[in-house]
């Protein structure tokens, strides 16, 4: 029953659980029993309804109201597995949906626990479709996740309105669907299907690079600022109910965000030559005019509030001094700091998100690594040892991919791996172990400058 690739993803919950809005902990409970039965269809039912999301099993809050392995474990785990859960929704939920349960074995203990995957894809809200005597679970109540965090029915118009966006969403191809069969020729629908989520980001990508491209040629041939030989950039595109935020409000949000390393994502110099301004409707900045300029912190930045963000940074082993022992500028790639960057990146832009988009929004990314061919992969004060002569034969590479935010906040590394693992490949097809990401971005988040 253990699924050990997913197990691998856990371990950092299993060690040290919180419940978030996309993730809630139950203690051991007597499944045979209505009120327990009440408790679980309750959370269930919220989690599809929010649009996906995890229970765990098998922990409780000790006194000072940390979440703790709950000792008493039963002998048998079966009530808990795939078949029995379902049976739970299937008896008290209205329409039913399938969840999925795998065991997860904590990397110390070794003990197993029950972690419920909720997909949230119904195309209906889902009720309570019967009560318990302790009224644990209530007849006809509509439940969803919220701040706090507790699953409770919606209390206003605006978590009404955010229930029912979510699953007209998953009716999407469905109604797109009848939408074409009545109008076959596409010609009544008054020209060709609109853009996707990725070709609406990829526009913005366009005209974004476009004008960056024209500033750093603008730059003296020898400032130190200009990016010559080579670049990245990452870029991403919130999918969900926009809130029409200000861009005074997101700048905000921006200055008083999380800083996982000393020079992050957005990062603001308060320059006058240097200071975001607004340009062709986005919050934009170019700081290779700030003080002691090189490529590596010679950033460009764009963030519009209708959704869209991107980072282009010129590679910081550029900047690196041959005279220390480094190669010289464009030979060399630093093997952590796609890992390190990619993540910051998309943590910021989840948190940017919660001011711009209602919950349970999507994210499309886009990554660009331009100018590799030929750079060796390497590690800067030798943190990590590589073994081998892992040289790129391209010199471009771009990923993409698509993930709900609680896939971001709560499996950052399997999504980092996902859009950084096709770069790697290009280096001899070298190929980075799970721990290089879960280590690397453990380190990274336990700083806060």
């Amino acid at each position: 029953m253990l699924n050990r690739d997913i197990n691998s993803r856990f371990e950092d919950w299993l060690l040290s659980p919180s419940e978030t809005l996309d993730f809630e902990v139950k203690q051991w409970l007597d499944l045979e029993d209505q009120e327990a039965q009440g408790l679980v269809a309750k959370a269930l039912i919220a989690l599809e309804n929010h649009g996906g999301g995890f229970l765990l099993f098998g922990y409780l809050e000790d006194e000072n109201k940390k979440l703790v392995p709950d000792p008493n474990r039963p002998a048998s785990l079966e009530p808990y597995l795939t078949d029995r859960i379902n049976a739970i929704v299937k008896r008290r939920a209205e329409p039913s949906f399938h969840v999925e349960v795998t065991l997860q074995r904590h990397p110390e203990s070794g003990d197993e626990y029950p972690l419920v995957r909720v997909t949230g894809q119904s195309r209906v809200p889902v009720r309570s479709d019967s009560a318990t005597p302790g009224n644990s679970l209530r007849q006809n109540v509509y439940y969803i996740r919220a701040p706090g965090p507790e699953s409770r029915a919606p209390l206003n118009a605006s978590e009404w309105d955010a229930l029912l966006q979510r699953v007209i969403a998953n009716q999407r191809d469905e109604i797109v669907g009848l939408l074409r069969s009545l109008f076959p020729s596409g010609g009544a629908f008054g020209g060709p299907p609109p853009p996707t989520e990725s070709e609406l980001l990829d526009a913005f990508v366009k005209t974004a690079a476009e004008r960056w491209a024209t500033l750093n040629d603008a730059l003296a041939t020898d400032h130190p600022a200009r990016v010559k030989l080579g670049h990245y950039l990452i870029a991403a595109r919130l999918v969900g109910t926009s809130k029409n935020a200000s861009a005074q409000s997101i700048i905000e949000a921006n200055q008083s965000a999380r800083r996982y390393t000393g020079w992050p994502a957005f990062v603001t110099i308060h320059q006058d030559n240097t200071r975001p301004r607004l340009v062709d409707g986005c919050i934009e900045a170019w700081v290779a005019q700030a003080n002691y300029p090189d490529v590596g912190h010679a950033d460009f930045w764009r963030i519009d509030p209708k959704g869209n963000f991107l980072l282009l940074r010129g590679y910081q082993e550029d900047s690196l001094d041959p005279a220390r022992g480094f190669g010289a500028p464009g030979t060399l790639f630093e093997a952590t700091l796609p890992v390190w960057r990619v993540g910051e990146f998309l943590l910021r832009v989840a948190e940017l998100a919660s001011v711009m988009c209602e919950d349970g929004f999507g994210v499309a990314v886009s990554c660009q690594w331009h100018g590799l061919r030929d750079r060796k992969l390497f590690v800067h004060n030798m943190r990590r040892f590589l073994r081998g002569n892992y040289r790129s034969s391209a010199d471009y590479v771009h990923t993409t991919g698509q993930f709900a935010v609680s896939a971001i906040r709560e499996l950052l590394p399997d999504v980092v791996k996902s859009l950084t693992s096709p770069l790697y490949e290009h280096f001899d097809f070298f190929t980075p172990p799970d721990a290089f990401y879960r280590e690397e971005l453990g380190e990274m988040l336990k700083n806060r400058f």
